[in-house]
């Protein structure tokens, strides 16, 4: 499998799908929150969803939701 997208590149691509009430939220996203709030506009770093993933649970804190 190849190396994920770094959370610039995947930001870039995420901003360009998002309201403009959502855009301060991806920019100040990284790692999990980032692919969390992508998952929500159906955008994923590797172009589909993968099988087994949720990026709104981290199995943490209940503030972990994007």
């Amino acid at each position: 499998m190849s190396d994920p997208e770094p959370d610039a590149d995947f930001r870039e691509r995420l901003l360009r799908e998002v309201p403009d009430g959502d855009r301060d939220l991806v920019i100040g996203a990284s790692g999990k929150q980032l692919d969390a709030l992508g998952r929500k506009y159906d955008v994923y770093r590797t172009g589909v969803p993968l099988d087994g993933f949720d990026g709104f649970e981290d199995g943490g804190s209940d503030d972990d939701d994007a």
